[in-house]
């Protein structure tokens, strides 16, 4: 048996990727790597299917690709999953890189394909100088410890069974058996930055470590492990300081300590909620200086630090304008549901901070009911004077990305109640008041 198919087996079995009872779907470009792929899955015996994606991105050599891929797939009798895409038009429509797009069409059909045939595994002809590649671009670019390890072995149902095997070998291996393929003249062109890796880059560094590539599957292996330590300690942090509420999340800071490697965890907590590495350097300054009400803009949601850790809530883009009458009395924001009655004065009205107790006579039909604004001030209970709303909501630890839920009732040009928190003096029961206007509060923020 060939050297090559031998390791080839070895790796599949000591990495479990998977058994010769599953079914296979691998794709195949016709490039070396994925032609070798084939025939060594062929040759060991695996059950396997094709799929080939014509992109039409180089003119008649995509077509040319296509017309290869089918006349392999018979000389082996293999089962072929063929499709063209018109890339170039779902890049502009989705407004992505032309190489963008073309992944994604990729997948997506290649997970049709899955369901609806049956197979068990998607594979694809990684190798371990895709691998130096990757690494090298994504240091380059900038990137945390799952960037480091670079491509992964196994994700969900996709195997990579060529990521321990250098190019030289595969090639060398095609050439033994007397393979043909086609060559992507793409792959020469500087204008691509992983090319400028694989040309220039990487020869350089291959002057100073001649055994290059299986140092850094040694380390991408080292760096898969510390990812896995280091997910272990988010999900730890996650389970005991993470808390949610309405849609609202609180990151308590009891842990964070950056000299202890805070930072490291506290990318990967706040990844998911869209923030990015250089906004988590600058939130980590502001929990070092307490600057509270601090606030960060990912592209959905808002985080702010409080008081009480870290605030994470989405977007507020659903402002509310809401008109209530006595006629129709219950209303809703997105945040909450409210509930009005008229009842006769008596000592034994609520007095719950969700319920708001008023002179009903004093009120006017219909109130409003809206989100606040800049400018927005009233009357306090138990205060004399005006107060800013800005201000209030400071003095009541009101989060700053928060403000928005806060539903505030509004008669003529005054705020009777901020909801939750504070009716206006000016409208609080008194010796003369003969009707009372109670308005309950539920589901809310």
């Amino acid at each position: 048996m060939n050297t090559l198919q031998k390791s080839f087996e070895k790796f599949i079995n000591k990495e479990q990727l998977f058994a010769p009872s599953d079914r296979l779907l691998v794709a195949l470009s016709g490039g070396v790597d994925s032609i070798v792929l084939v025939h060594l899955l062929h040759t060991a015996g695996y059950q396997l299917a094709i799929a080939h994606c014509n992109f039409q991105l180089r003119g008649q050599a995509s077509n040319e690709d296509a017309d290869f891929v089918t006349g392999f797939a018979n000389e082996y009798g293999l089962v072929l999953h063929l499709k063209a895409f018109d890339t170039q038009a779902f890049a502009a429509e989705k407004k992505l890189s032309t190489q963008v797009a073309a992944r994604a069409l990729r997948y997506e059909w290649f997970d049709k394909l899955m369901q609806e045939h049956g197979y068990t595994h998607l594979l694809t002809a990684h190798h371990a100088n895709d691998q130096v590649e990757t690494m090298l671009y994504n240091l380059s670019k900038g990137t945390g410890i799952a960037g480091l390890r670079g491509i992964p072995l196994k994700h969900d149902s996709l195997r990579r069974p060529l990521l321990g095997t250098e190019r030289k070998d595969i090639e060398a291996y095609a050439k033994s058996h007397q393979l043909t393929w086609r060559e992507d003249a793409s792959n020469l062109e500087r204008k691509y930055s992983r090319n400028r890796l694989r040309l220039h880059v990487i020869p350089e560094l291959k002057q100073i470590n001649p055994g290059l590539e299986q140092t850094m599957l040694q380390n991408s292996r080292r760096f898969e492990a510390l990812e896995k330590l280091l997910q272990h300690t988010v999900q730890s942090i996650n389970s005991q300081y993470l808390s949610e509420a309405n849609d609202c999340h609180t990151l308590a800071l009891n842990w964070y300590e950056e000299t202890q490697g805070g930072i490291a965890i506290l990318i990967e907590i706040l990844k998911p909620f869209g923030f990015n590495a250089n906004q988590c350097f600058s939130i980590s300054e502001s929990i070092a200086t307490r600057s509270i009400g601090k606030q960060y803009l990912s592209a959905k949601y808002t985080l702010a630090l409080d008081r009480n850790g870290l605030l994470i809530a989405p977007q507020e883009d659903t402002l509310f304008n809401e008109s209530v009458t006595i006629e129709n009395p219950k209303v809703s924001t997105p945040y909450a549901n409210f509930t009005l009655t008229t009842v006769e004065v008596s000592n034994n009205w609520p007095k719950d901070k969700n319920t708001a107790c008023l002179d009903a006579d004093l009120v006017q039909f219909p109130l409003k009911i809206r989100n606040w604004k800049q400018g927005d001030s009233f009357y306090p209970l138990g205060m004399k004077g005006k107060k800013k709303l800005s201000d209030f909501m400071i003095d009541e630890k009101i989060p700053v990305n928060l403000k928005l839920r806060v539903a505030l009732f509004e008669s003529g040009n005054d705020i009777i109640w901020v909801a939750g928190h504070r009716i206006d003096e000016r409208y609080k029961i008194t010796s003369k008041t003969k009707r009372i206007l109670i308005i309950k509060m539920t589901s809310h923020v």
